[in-house]
């Protein structure tokens, strides 16, 4: 791997962070790239820092823990994390706006994430989860 794949994959894996960020990281030695002349903007950045236009989105929150969960699946992952995980699930909820992310190598794992997440909460709080809202509609 050159050092130039080696830059951009970093870049990648830490949510393409800035330059200067990658920088800092070398200079206090957490991370080891040795040619930083490799440092480009990627062809995803100025795409994702677009302006969007404003979500209108619900208004009303949830009365309580666990009234409503929202959840969505996002991958495969262009470079899958440490392990092989291409996937990752969230699920957060409305009331307390409390999130939990869930790492995954198959996309077919998320109804077994949401059965250990269910688990965990419920055994948490001591409430029911209600309502599962599904999507990126949220």
């Amino acid at each position: 791997m050159n050092d130039h794949e080696n830059v951009q994959i970093w870049h990648a894996r830490l949510g393409h962070i800035a330059n200067d960020r990658i920088r800092r990281l070398v200079d206090s030695k957490n991370l080891e790239i040795d040619d930083l002349d490799h440092l480009l903007t990627c062809e995803s950045c100025p795409k994702r820092k677009m302006t969007k236009k404003p979500f209108v989105g619900q208004s009303a929150i949830a009365n309580g823990l666990l009234d409503l969960v929202h959840t969505d699946v996002c991958g495969p992952l262009s470079i899958p994390a440490r392990g092989g995980f291409s996937y990752f699930i969230t699920f957060t909820d409305d009331h307390s706006r409390y999130g939990y992310v869930y790492l995954m190598r198959y996309k077919s794992e998320a109804f077994g994430r949401f059965k250990e997440y269910r688990l965990e909460v419920e055994k948490q709080t001591n409430r029911k989860n209600k309502s599962l809202s599904v999507g990126p509609r949220w």
